[in-house]
């Protein structure tokens, strides 16, 4: 029997349980994966309770109801990828490879954090219903988006980068190119015959996005 298969024991359990951020912490997790997999709609509050080894009461202690569970895993997710890319510190990089280390970082990012794609996609179904009541999510990428801003203006400055380069359209662009690779990587393995998911495919991908990125952006 390997480690995984050894369930947790009741005293176990309890003492973990006592431990308010660790609990919290383990429910969110769990529910990322279920809300990831089975959206909104499919996923129950049953099965999160029983896979964070708590019971149903607390989940509604911590959070309230199945929606504000919801939005707290979307804020999470956005929150790893957005404190992520910050972590990155492109404004005191030179801009070229600034850019080349954001690039880079959301490739991988999206190709690593399946859930984060599953989650974004099915919130785009409900048209963001449910995200439009976080400000913490638009706070977080204002940073990221000021930060962007920034490193263009420095290369531009020296003459590195082109003039004409909206900071809101580049990133979205870097965004879109990254994303799609992942998000439609089932059916594009089908109909481009293409194995998506392939270790040398999404290497050479990523360097692609790289080059095409920085060729639009320099002089």
């Amino acid at each position: 029997m390997t480690s995984s298969e050894i369930k947790t024991t009741a005293p176990e359990r309890l003492a973990r349980n006592r431990d308010p951020t660790r609990t919290k912490e383990r429910i969110l997790q769990v529910a990322i994966r279920e809300f990831s997999k089975n959206g909104l709609d499919g996923a129950r509050v049953e099965q999160i309770a029983k896979q964070a080894e708590v019971n149903m009461r607390m989940i509604y202690h911590y959070f309230e109801n199945k929606e504000k569970l919801y939005v707290a895993a979307l804020e999470r997710v956005y929150s790893d990828v957005r404190q992520a890319e910050l972590s990155l510190d492109i404004e005191n990089l030179r801009p070229e490879m600034a850019f080349r280390t954001l690039i880079r970082f959301t490739f991988d990012h999206f190709q690593s954090k399946t859930d984060l794609v599953s989650l974004v996609m099915g919130e785009n179904m409900l048209q963001a219903r449910y995200l439009k009541q976080s400000q913490l999510v638009p706070q977080m990428t204002n940073r990221l988006r000021e930060a962007v801003s920034a490193t263009l203006k420095r290369g531009q400055d020296s003459g590195q980068f082109r003039e004409d380069i909206d900071p809101q359209q580049f990133w979205l662009t870097m965004f879109s190119l990254c994303w799609v690779p992942v998000s439609n990587r089932y059916t594009l393995s089908w109909t481009l015959q293409t194995d998506l998911q392939d270790s040398a495919w999404k290497e050479q991908t990523k360097l692609h996005i790289e080059d095409v990125l920085l060729n639009y952006l320099l002089c």
